[in-house]
Protein backbone atom coordinates (compact mmCIF):
# COMPACT_ATOMS: atom_id res chain seq x y z
CA UNK A 1 0.00 0.00 0.00
CA UNK A 2 2.83 2.68 0.96
CA UNK A 3 4.51 1.62 -2.06
CA UNK A 4 1.79 2.72 -4.16
CA UNK A 5 1.25 5.93 -2.98
CA UNK A 6 5.25 6.51 -2.98
CA UNK A 7 5.11 5.80 -6.36
CA UNK A 8 2.05 8.32 -7.03
CA UNK A 9 4.25 10.93 -4.69
CA UNK A 10 7.17 10.60 -6.83
CA UNK A 11 5.89 11.12 -10.20
CA UNK A 12 3.40 14.19 -8.98
CA UNK A 13 4.94 15.55 -6.51
CA UNK A 14 8.56 14.80 -6.81
CA UNK A 15 9.14 15.18 -10.59
CA UNK A 16 5.71 17.07 -10.85
CA UNK A 17 4.51 18.16 -14.24
CA UNK A 18 5.02 16.07 -17.32
CA UNK A 19 4.06 17.27 -20.64
CA UNK A 20 4.92 15.59 -23.38
CA UNK A 21 7.96 15.46 -24.61
CA UNK A 22 9.35 17.69 -20.99
CA UNK A 23 11.93 16.35 -19.29
CA UNK A 24 9.15 15.97 -16.33
CA UNK A 25 8.30 13.15 -18.54
CA UNK A 26 11.46 11.99 -19.09
CA UNK A 27 12.11 12.05 -15.67
CA UNK A 28 9.08 9.68 -15.42
CA UNK A 29 10.30 7.50 -17.54
CA UNK A 30 13.72 7.31 -15.92
CA UNK A 31 11.89 6.32 -12.82
CA UNK A 32 9.61 3.90 -14.00
CA UNK A 33 12.55 2.32 -15.75
CA UNK A 34 14.71 2.11 -12.29
CA UNK A 35 11.53 0.57 -10.64
CA UNK A 36 10.89 -2.21 -13.53
CA UNK A 37 14.43 -2.90 -13.61
CA UNK A 38 14.48 -3.40 -9.40
CA UNK A 39 12.00 -5.91 -9.99
CA UNK A 40 14.42 -8.14 -12.37
CA UNK A 41 12.63 -7.55 -15.69
CA UNK A 42 14.17 -6.37 -18.26
CA UNK A 43 13.35 -3.10 -20.26
CA UNK A 44 12.93 -1.83 -23.67
CA UNK A 45 12.52 2.07 -23.80
CA UNK A 46 10.94 3.37 -27.34
CA UNK A 47 11.80 6.69 -28.39
CA UNK A 48 9.79 8.61 -30.83
CA UNK A 49 8.58 11.64 -32.58
CA UNK A 50 4.99 13.05 -31.40
CA UNK A 51 3.25 16.75 -31.54
CA UNK A 52 3.66 18.99 -28.84
CA UNK A 53 0.16 19.83 -27.72
CA UNK A 54 -3.44 18.86 -28.11
CA UNK A 55 -4.54 22.20 -29.58
CA UNK A 56 -1.95 21.37 -32.21
CA UNK A 57 -3.98 19.72 -34.69
CA UNK A 58 -7.46 22.13 -33.95
CA UNK A 59 -4.87 25.17 -34.56
CA UNK A 60 -3.80 24.38 -37.73
CA UNK A 61 -7.46 23.49 -38.83
CA UNK A 62 -8.48 26.82 -37.76
CA UNK A 63 -5.67 28.63 -39.50
CA UNK A 64 -6.51 26.74 -43.11
CA UNK A 65 -10.11 27.67 -42.69
CA UNK A 66 -8.98 31.53 -41.79
CA UNK A 67 -6.47 31.22 -44.92
CA UNK A 68 -9.73 30.17 -47.46
CA UNK A 69 -11.72 33.31 -46.09
CA UNK A 70 -8.62 35.63 -46.87
CA UNK A 71 -8.04 34.42 -50.29
CA UNK A 72 -11.86 33.71 -51.74
CA UNK A 73 -12.22 37.83 -52.08
CA UNK A 74 -8.96 38.46 -54.10
CA UNK A 75 -10.91 37.65 -57.48
CA UNK A 76 -11.10 34.97 -60.19
CA UNK A 77 -12.15 31.76 -60.54
CA UNK A 78 -9.01 30.41 -59.58
CA UNK A 79 -8.96 32.05 -55.80
CA UNK A 80 -12.34 31.09 -55.30
CA UNK A 81 -11.78 27.63 -56.21
CA UNK A 82 -8.59 27.23 -54.23
CA UNK A 83 -10.45 28.83 -51.01
CA UNK A 84 -13.43 26.52 -51.66
CA UNK A 85 -11.45 23.32 -51.72
CA UNK A 86 -9.57 24.93 -48.72
CA UNK A 87 -12.39 25.74 -46.46
CA UNK A 88 -14.33 22.39 -47.51
CA UNK A 89 -11.43 20.22 -46.11
CA UNK A 90 -11.59 21.80 -42.34
CA UNK A 91 -14.37 20.04 -40.91
CA UNK A 92 -13.39 16.51 -42.23
CA UNK A 93 -10.35 17.41 -40.91
CA UNK A 94 -11.36 18.04 -37.17
CA UNK A 95 -13.74 15.04 -37.29
CA UNK A 96 -10.43 12.95 -38.58
CA UNK A 97 -8.46 14.36 -35.22
CA UNK A 98 -11.39 13.87 -33.06
CA UNK A 99 -12.06 9.95 -34.32
CA UNK A 100 -8.16 9.38 -34.54
CA UNK A 101 -6.40 12.13 -32.43
CA UNK A 102 -3.96 12.48 -35.50
CA UNK A 103 -4.15 14.30 -38.63
CA UNK A 104 -2.51 14.65 -42.01
CA UNK A 105 -1.59 18.10 -41.58
CA UNK A 106 1.23 16.33 -38.88
CA UNK A 107 4.18 16.75 -40.97
CA UNK A 108 3.82 20.21 -40.61
CA UNK A 109 3.55 20.78 -36.66
CA UNK A 110 5.78 21.11 -33.91
CA UNK A 111 6.89 18.09 -32.59
CA UNK A 112 8.81 17.05 -29.41
CA UNK A 113 11.03 13.66 -28.64
CA UNK A 114 8.93 11.57 -26.30
CA UNK A 115 9.29 7.63 -24.69
CA UNK A 116 7.89 4.13 -23.93
CA UNK A 117 8.69 2.10 -21.35
CA UNK A 118 8.13 -1.25 -21.58
CA UNK A 119 8.77 -4.51 -19.92
CA UNK A 120 7.07 -8.32 -19.92
CA UNK A 121 6.46 -10.64 -17.67
CA UNK A 122 6.11 -14.47 -18.65
CA UNK A 123 3.77 -16.89 -17.79
CA UNK A 124 4.72 -20.32 -15.81
CA UNK A 125 3.28 -22.37 -18.58
CA UNK A 126 2.93 -22.44 -22.28
CA UNK A 127 1.63 -18.87 -23.73
CA UNK A 128 -1.62 -18.56 -25.24
CA UNK A 129 -2.48 -15.55 -24.49
CA UNK A 130 -1.04 -11.87 -23.99
CA UNK A 131 -2.32 -8.78 -21.74
CA UNK A 132 -0.99 -5.04 -22.26
CA UNK A 133 -1.16 -2.93 -19.36
CA UNK A 134 -1.22 0.54 -20.45
CA UNK A 135 -0.62 3.41 -18.42
CA UNK A 136 0.74 6.79 -19.95
CA UNK A 137 3.70 9.06 -18.17
CA UNK A 138 2.77 12.36 -19.44
CA UNK A 139 0.38 14.81 -18.40
CA UNK A 140 -1.87 17.57 -19.66
CA UNK A 141 -2.29 21.05 -19.04
CA UNK A 142 -4.97 23.03 -16.53
CA UNK A 143 -7.53 23.41 -19.52
CA UNK A 144 -9.82 26.09 -20.13
CA UNK A 145 -12.09 23.80 -21.10
CA UNK A 146 -11.61 20.31 -20.98
CA UNK A 147 -11.42 19.68 -17.57
CA UNK A 148 -13.58 18.26 -14.87
CA UNK A 149 -15.90 21.17 -14.20
CA UNK A 150 -16.32 22.00 -17.99
CA UNK A 151 -16.83 18.28 -19.17
CA UNK A 152 -20.70 19.01 -19.93
CA UNK A 153 -20.18 21.90 -22.28
CA UNK A 154 -17.16 19.62 -24.42
CA UNK A 155 -19.27 18.10 -26.70
CA UNK A 156 -21.99 20.53 -27.78
CA UNK A 157 -19.37 22.88 -28.33
CA UNK A 158 -17.11 20.60 -30.27
CA UNK A 159 -20.69 20.29 -32.63
CA UNK A 160 -20.86 23.84 -32.89
CA UNK A 161 -16.86 24.06 -34.04
CA UNK A 162 -18.11 21.91 -36.83
CA UNK A 163 -20.92 23.27 -38.17
CA UNK A 164 -19.09 26.48 -38.04
CA UNK A 165 -15.63 24.82 -39.91
CA UNK A 166 -18.47 23.23 -42.84
CA UNK A 167 -20.15 26.63 -43.10
CA UNK A 168 -17.29 28.28 -45.03
CA UNK A 169 -16.58 25.74 -47.58
CA UNK A 170 -20.79 25.38 -48.36
CA UNK A 171 -20.84 29.10 -49.13
CA UNK A 172 -17.85 29.23 -51.08
CA UNK A 173 -19.09 26.41 -52.97
CA UNK A 174 -22.19 27.66 -54.12
CA UNK A 175 -20.47 31.55 -54.58
CA UNK A 176 -17.72 29.42 -56.93
CA UNK A 177 -20.83 27.80 -58.88
CA UNK A 178 -22.92 30.80 -59.58
CA UNK A 179 -19.92 32.59 -60.79
CA UNK A 180 -18.16 34.77 -57.97
CA UNK A 181 -20.86 36.79 -56.16
CA UNK A 182 -19.69 38.64 -52.83
CA UNK A 183 -22.70 37.69 -50.57
CA UNK A 184 -21.32 34.16 -49.76
CA UNK A 185 -18.34 35.70 -48.29
CA UNK A 186 -19.90 38.12 -46.39
CA UNK A 187 -21.97 35.45 -44.62
CA UNK A 188 -19.06 33.85 -44.01
CA UNK A 189 -18.13 36.73 -41.83
CA UNK A 190 -20.12 35.16 -39.10
CA UNK A 191 -18.23 31.33 -38.84
CA UNK A 192 -15.08 33.58 -39.24
CA UNK A 193 -15.69 35.69 -36.38
CA UNK A 194 -15.96 32.27 -34.00
CA UNK A 195 -13.05 30.88 -35.98
CA UNK A 196 -10.88 33.72 -35.14
CA UNK A 197 -12.24 33.61 -31.47
CA UNK A 198 -11.66 29.75 -31.10
CA UNK A 199 -8.06 30.56 -32.27
CA UNK A 200 -6.79 32.69 -29.73
CA UNK A 201 -8.73 30.66 -27.12
CA UNK A 202 -6.81 27.34 -28.09
CA UNK A 203 -3.68 29.78 -27.95
CA UNK A 204 -4.37 30.81 -24.39
CA UNK A 205 -4.90 27.18 -23.56
CA UNK A 206 -1.43 26.41 -24.18
CA UNK A 207 -0.52 28.94 -21.95
CA UNK A 208 -1.67 27.36 -18.88
CA UNK A 209 0.67 25.43 -16.94
CA UNK A 210 0.67 21.74 -16.72
CA UNK A 211 -0.56 19.52 -14.39
CA UNK A 212 1.30 17.59 -11.48
CA UNK A 213 -1.28 14.67 -12.59
CA UNK A 214 -1.64 12.56 -9.54
CA UNK A 215 -5.10 10.90 -10.81
CA UNK A 216 -4.14 11.68 -14.53
CA UNK A 217 -1.92 9.32 -14.92
CA UNK A 218 0.65 8.85 -12.22
CA UNK A 219 -2.24 6.83 -10.27
CA UNK A 220 -2.39 4.20 -13.11
CA UNK A 221 1.35 4.14 -13.31
CA UNK A 222 1.87 3.17 -9.65
CA UNK A 223 -0.99 0.55 -9.99
CA UNK A 224 0.87 -0.62 -12.73
CA UNK A 225 4.12 -1.14 -11.24
CA UNK A 226 2.31 -3.23 -8.10
CA UNK A 227 0.71 -5.33 -10.50
CA UNK A 228 3.93 -6.17 -11.74
CA UNK A 229 5.85 -6.52 -8.34
CA UNK A 230 2.92 -9.05 -7.66
CA UNK A 231 2.67 -11.22 -10.54
CA UNK A 232 6.82 -11.57 -10.73
CA UNK A 233 6.59 -12.85 -7.43
CA UNK A 234 3.89 -15.18 -9.04
CA UNK A 235 3.22 -14.89 -12.87
CA UNK A 236 0.12 -16.51 -14.65
CA UNK A 237 -0.27 -19.41 -15.60
CA UNK A 238 -0.64 -19.38 -19.78
CA UNK A 239 -0.77 -15.32 -19.70
CA UNK A 240 2.34 -13.30 -20.94
CA UNK A 241 1.45 -9.48 -19.79
CA UNK A 242 3.27 -6.63 -20.79
CA UNK A 243 3.55 -3.73 -18.80
CA UNK A 244 3.40 -0.75 -21.46
CA UNK A 245 3.91 3.16 -20.08
CA UNK A 246 3.60 5.49 -22.72
CA UNK A 247 4.40 8.97 -23.35
CA UNK A 248 2.31 11.47 -25.68
CA UNK A 249 -0.69 9.98 -24.39
CA UNK A 250 -2.32 13.74 -23.94
CA UNK A 251 -1.37 14.74 -27.71
CA UNK A 252 -1.76 12.68 -30.45
CA UNK A 253 -1.31 8.83 -28.74
CA UNK A 254 1.96 8.63 -30.64
CA UNK A 255 3.63 6.09 -27.56
CA UNK A 256 0.93 3.65 -28.28
CA UNK A 257 1.13 3.90 -32.54
CA UNK A 258 5.18 3.35 -31.95
CA UNK A 259 4.38 0.80 -29.60
CA UNK A 260 2.00 -1.13 -32.28
CA UNK A 261 4.16 -0.67 -35.59
CA UNK A 262 6.97 -2.08 -33.66
CA UNK A 263 5.11 -5.89 -32.25
CA UNK A 264 1.53 -5.38 -34.11
CA UNK A 265 3.00 -8.95 -35.15
CA UNK A 266 2.45 -10.37 -31.22
CA UNK A 267 0.12 -7.70 -30.35
CA UNK A 268 -2.92 -8.33 -32.57
CA UNK A 269 -5.00 -10.85 -30.65
CA UNK A 270 -3.53 -9.37 -27.29
CA UNK A 271 -6.36 -7.99 -24.79
CA UNK A 272 -5.50 -4.47 -23.89
CA UNK A 273 -6.39 -2.61 -20.46
CA UNK A 274 -5.87 0.64 -20.10
CA UNK A 275 -6.27 2.66 -16.89
CA UNK A 276 -7.08 6.16 -16.44
CA UNK A 277 -7.14 8.08 -13.47
CA UNK A 278 -7.72 4.87 -10.64
CA UNK A 279 -6.73 7.09 -8.07
CA UNK A 280 -10.16 8.11 -6.59
CA UNK A 281 -13.80 8.11 -7.02
CA UNK A 282 -15.77 5.24 -8.44
CA UNK A 283 -13.67 2.60 -9.84
CA UNK A 284 -15.44 1.83 -13.28
CA UNK A 285 -15.30 0.18 -16.76
CA UNK A 286 -16.54 2.13 -19.54
CA UNK A 287 -18.89 0.93 -22.09
CA UNK A 288 -18.90 4.30 -23.98
CA UNK A 289 -16.28 6.72 -24.47
CA UNK A 290 -15.23 9.87 -26.78
CA UNK A 291 -15.90 13.50 -27.53
CA UNK A 292 -18.92 13.26 -30.67
CA UNK A 293 -17.66 10.33 -32.26
CA UNK A 294 -18.27 7.86 -29.65
CA UNK A 295 -16.35 4.39 -29.26
CA UNK A 296 -17.04 1.19 -26.93
CA UNK A 297 -14.62 -1.33 -25.63
CA UNK A 298 -14.29 -5.06 -27.27
CA UNK A 299 -17.64 -6.70 -26.47
CA UNK A 300 -15.63 -9.79 -24.74
CA UNK A 301 -13.78 -7.63 -22.11
CA UNK A 302 -16.77 -5.51 -21.45
CA UNK A 303 -18.45 -9.19 -20.00
CA UNK A 304 -15.38 -10.23 -18.62
CA UNK A 305 -15.25 -7.18 -16.81
CA UNK A 306 -19.01 -6.96 -15.76
CA UNK A 307 -18.70 -10.93 -14.34
CA UNK A 308 -15.69 -10.31 -12.31
CA UNK A 309 -17.09 -6.66 -10.62
CA UNK A 310 -19.92 -9.30 -9.95
CA UNK A 311 -18.16 -12.14 -8.52
CA UNK A 312 -16.08 -9.14 -6.40
CA UNK A 313 -19.01 -6.64 -5.07
CA UNK A 314 -17.05 -5.82 -2.33
CA UNK A 315 -14.69 -3.77 -4.70
CA UNK A 316 -17.62 -1.80 -5.89
CA UNK A 317 -16.89 -1.26 -9.60
CA UNK A 318 -19.59 -0.74 -11.93
CA UNK A 319 -20.00 0.29 -15.64
CA UNK A 320 -20.17 3.48 -16.77
CA UNK A 321 -20.06 5.95 -20.05
CA UNK A 322 -17.24 8.85 -19.67
CA UNK A 323 -16.71 11.93 -22.51
CA UNK A 324 -13.31 10.86 -22.55
CA UNK A 325 -10.70 9.79 -25.12
CA UNK A 326 -7.57 7.66 -24.52
CA UNK A 327 -5.75 5.24 -25.76
CA UNK A 328 -8.40 2.58 -26.54
CA UNK A 329 -9.70 4.76 -28.69
CA UNK A 330 -6.68 4.31 -31.51
CA UNK A 331 -6.55 0.90 -30.78
CA UNK A 332 -10.64 0.20 -30.84
CA UNK A 333 -10.98 1.77 -34.05
CA UNK A 334 -7.71 -0.08 -35.45
CA UNK A 335 -9.45 -2.97 -34.48
CA UNK A 336 -7.35 -4.40 -31.30
CA UNK A 337 -9.53 -5.79 -28.30
CA UNK A 338 -9.29 -3.22 -25.34
CA UNK A 339 -11.17 -1.33 -22.45
CA UNK A 340 -10.42 0.96 -20.15
CA UNK A 341 -10.62 0.70 -16.66
CA UNK A 342 -11.04 4.34 -14.73
CA UNK A 343 -11.77 6.40 -11.58
CA UNK A 344 -14.84 8.19 -12.04
CA UNK A 345 -15.68 11.16 -9.90
CA UNK A 346 -19.47 11.03 -9.06
CA UNK A 347 -19.84 14.92 -9.29
CA UNK A 348 -18.49 15.50 -12.28
CA UNK A 349 -18.87 12.02 -14.08
CA UNK A 350 -15.30 11.71 -15.43
CA UNK A 351 -11.35 11.41 -14.41
CA UNK A 352 -11.29 12.90 -10.43
CA UNK A 353 -9.49 16.51 -11.15
CA UNK A 354 -8.84 15.62 -14.98
CA UNK A 355 -6.64 18.51 -16.00
CA UNK A 356 -6.78 20.74 -13.00
CA UNK A 357 -4.03 21.88 -11.16
CA UNK A 358 -5.63 20.19 -7.88
CA UNK A 359 -4.95 17.20 -9.18
CA UNK A 360 -1.99 16.55 -6.97
CA UNK A 361 -0.90 13.71 -4.63
CA UNK A 362 -2.91 14.57 -2.04
CA UNK A 363 -6.21 13.90 -3.90
CA UNK A 364 -4.88 10.37 -4.47
CA UNK A 365 -6.51 7.65 -2.47
CA UNK A 366 -4.24 4.60 -0.99
CA UNK A 367 -7.78 1.88 -0.79
CA UNK A 368 -8.77 3.40 -4.07
CA UNK A 369 -4.94 2.34 -5.74
CA UNK A 370 -5.39 -0.98 -3.61
CA UNK A 371 -8.74 -1.63 -5.60
CA UNK A 372 -8.13 -0.67 -9.08
CA UNK A 373 -4.68 -3.19 -8.01
CA UNK A 374 -7.49 -6.00 -6.93
CA UNK A 375 -9.55 -5.57 -9.85
CA UNK A 376 -7.09 -5.82 -12.54
CA UNK A 377 -5.48 -8.41 -10.99
CA UNK A 378 -8.76 -10.15 -11.27
CA UNK A 379 -9.54 -9.35 -14.74
CA UNK A 380 -5.35 -10.73 -15.43
CA UNK A 381 -6.18 -14.10 -13.56
CA UNK A 382 -9.94 -14.70 -15.61
CA UNK A 383 -8.33 -13.90 -18.75
CA UNK A 384 -5.98 -16.80 -17.67
CA UNK A 385 -8.45 -19.07 -17.15
CA UNK A 386 -9.86 -18.47 -20.36
CA UNK A 387 -10.19 -20.88 -23.87
CA UNK A 388 -6.12 -21.87 -24.53
CA UNK A 389 -5.15 -20.54 -28.27
CA UNK A 390 -1.10 -20.39 -29.14
CA UNK A 391 0.03 -17.32 -30.45
CA UNK A 392 3.27 -16.13 -32.10
CA UNK A 393 5.94 -16.76 -29.00
CA UNK A 394 9.23 -14.76 -30.71
CA UNK A 395 9.71 -11.44 -29.57
CA UNK A 396 12.57 -9.75 -27.31
CA UNK A 397 12.02 -7.21 -25.41
CA UNK A 398 15.25 -5.65 -24.07
CA UNK A 399 16.93 -3.03 -22.00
Amino acid sequence: MNMLLDDVRYLASEIGPRGTGSNGEAAAADYVASRLSALGLPIEQQTFRAVASQNAFPLAIDVLALLAMVIYPLGGAFTRWLATALALTAAPLLWWTIRSSDSPLRPLLPQVTSRNVLARIEPQGHLHLRCVLLAHLDTNRCRLAWQSSGVRYTEPLTWLTLVMLALPGVLYLVGALLGGPAWPWWLSLLPAGYILGTVVTLWRDDRTPFTCGANDNAASVAVVLEIAARLTAQALSHTEVWLAFTGAEETDHAGLRALLRQYDRYLRQAAFIDLEGVGGGDLVYLTKQGLVAHYQPDAGLRALAESVAAAYPALGVQAAQMRISDEVSTLRRAGYRAICIAGRDPATGTLPHWHRADDTAETVSAAALERAVDFVLALLKELDRGPLTDVEEEVCVHS
